[in-house]
């Protein structure tokens, strides 16, 4: 590589560098989509998880039913007493509920001050299932479904 290419190319990571920065202040949180893992992921033997498969599957709760027909949903990332971590390099970063396979609630999480959690009411008269998926920025997205 000659001498000026080289210049070009240390300005360009120079300036790309500084320009992140100014964007994303704080550290691990500002991860950008492209630097996530979004791959769906799949236990390898659904009879029988790993620790690190019950780290990052969403267990889901039914809860009670209000006087309006609202049923809790309760959503936590982590099963048999392993709950994901919640740190700048790795964290739950958004949780979604779908009732059959219609989308009805959504949060997204950042790292350190928040974790894989989340509950949502929703109305389940008549509905089959319902799937939670969960993504975490490193492992991918992992889903559960409870059949009604």
């Amino acid at each position: 590589m000659k001498r000026r290419e080289a210049i070009k190319l240390t300005a360009l990571a120079t300036l790309g560098v500084a320009v992140s920065a100014q964007a994303c202040p704080s550290k691990g949180s500002c991860q950008t989509d492209s630097t996530k893992n979004r791959n769906l992921m799949t236990p390898k033997d659904p009879k029988k998880l790993t620790k690190g498969e019950l780290k990052h599957t969403p267990q889901i709760t039914l809860g009670d039913k209000d006087a309006n027909g609202y049923t809790l949903v309760e959503i936590t990332v982590g099963q048999g007493g392993i709950i994901h971590p919640s740190t700048q390099a790795h964290w739950i970063d958004f949780i979604t509920l779908y009732v059959d396979k219609k989308l009805v609630g959504t949060t997204e999480l950042e790292a350190e001050i928040s974790r894989g959690a989340a509950a949502f009411r929703v109305k389940l008269d008549g509905a089959k299932y319902v799937t939670a998926n969960a993504g975490c920025n490193l492992h991918g997205i992992w889903a559960s479904t409870v059949t009604l």
